[in-house]
Parts: structure tokens; C-alpha cells; sequence
């Protein structure tokens, strides 16, 4: 009977507590990801702004990412070590939607999981072949590239997992990895990075 007693008295002084912890209702935050593309790119780097909305005492988090990167377009000659050809940068222009749960109700820590629509801009020009001589001493001559211009749209989802913590009240460091799935024109990427954020009452 005590240890029922004890227990019930452990549950009522954690809802209590969880009662008083304070509700924050919007976050700014600014980050930086690594992001994994479709070869020749292999990985780049985006930068992203992002504001979220927290609702149900901050358990459910609706966020919104407006991001951009700018890769090097590098193509290696096969057989040629060392050499190869560059198109211009190949660019994107990100914005994605995520609705994430979070898994530890604590004013500091903050355990999130979730997905959403994605919707990316690119804009770059991808290889159709590259003609060249190797010559006997390893060198390149007659390089010949064609490029194909490429541009639009690419609609798709996005699965996000997010470990963030609080430095002070307001203050927020965030760590997370990231997979996006773009379809057969944007591709799959694989992300991580992490980002410093303000969160207001």
C-alpha cells in the first residue's frame, strides 16, 4: 500500500511540474547542413532560416525551412587521374514543411521526430559525355564536354530526426539528420548539420 501511495505521489508531483514549465509558442532559428546529392555533386552545402510553431505545450513543433545551396559541378575523366572537367555551379533553392513530435517534455531538451512535403528549385547543367585523348604519359588533351541545361521544380517528402537544447530561456543549439525524397528529377538526399535559435513566448 505504501509503495502505491508513493508512486501516486511521484505522478502528482510530475504533472505538477510539468504544469509549470513554460510554454514557448515560436521559434527563429539559422542553420547549416550538409547535404548529400546525385553524382557528380556527392555533397554540398545548405544554408537555411526556420521558424516553427509549438503547440500542445510544446510536444507538436510545425516547421518551416527556406534554404539554399550552391554545389561545384566537377565531373572526374575516368582513366585520367587528376584531371577533370567543371560545368557551372549547380544550384538549389529549398523549402520544406515538417510536423515533428516531441518525445521529451523538458525545458532544455528536446527529443523531435517528423515529416512533411518538400518542395526544391534547381538549376544546373548535367553531363551528356565528355570526349578526350589520354596521351602515353598520363596527360589529357582534345577535352570535349556537353552540358544539358536543367531547371524546375521537384515535389517530394522529408523525414527529420532533431536533438536540441537549451542554453538559456531563450537560447537554442539544435543537432539533426535529415533524409529528403525529391522523386526521379530531385533525387534522395541525405542531410545533417545543426543550427542557433531564439524561442519567444
Amino acid at each position: 500500500m505504501k509503495t502505491y501511495l508513493l508512486l501516486l505521489v511521484c505522478l502528482l508531483l510530475a504533472f505538477g511540474v510539468q504544469a509549470q514549465l513554460p510554454t514557448y509558442r515560436h521559434t527563429v532559428s539559422v542553420g547549416f547542413e550538409r547535404v548529400g546529392l546525385d553524382g557528380p555533386d556527392a555533397i554540398g552545402n545548405r544554408y537555411l532560416v526556420r521558424y516553427a510553431r509549438h503547440l500542445r505545450n510544446d510536444r507538436i513543433a510545425l516547421m518551416a525551412n527556406l534554404g539554399y545551396m550552391s554545389v561545384l559541378n566537377r565531373v572526374d575523366l575516368p582513366g585520367a587521374a587528376n584531371y577533370y572537367v567543371e560545368g557551372k555551379r549547380r544550384q538549389r533553392v529549398t523549402t520544406d514543411l515538417t510536423a515533428a513530435f516531441d518525445f521529451i517534455r523538458h525545458p532544455r531538451h528536446a527529443f523531435r521526430l517528423g515529416a512533411g512535403p518538400s518542395l526544391w528549385y534547381r538549376q544546373e547543367e548535367l553531363s551528356n559525355g565528355i570526349h578526350y585523348t589520354l596521351l602515353s604519359d598520363g596527360s589529357v588533351t582534345n577535352v570535349r564536354a556537353d552540358w544539358r541545361p536543367e531547371k524546375g521544380f521537384d515535389f517530394g517528402f522529408n523525414v527529420l530526426i532533431e536533438y536540441e537544447y537549451a542554453l538559456t530561456d531563450h537560447l537554442l543549439l539544435s543537432g539533426k539528420v535529415k533524409f529528403v525524397d525529391l522523386g526521379d528529377g530531385g533525387g534522395q538526399s541525405s542531410i545533417y548539420g545543426g543550427g542557433i535559435g531564439y524561442r519567444l513566448r
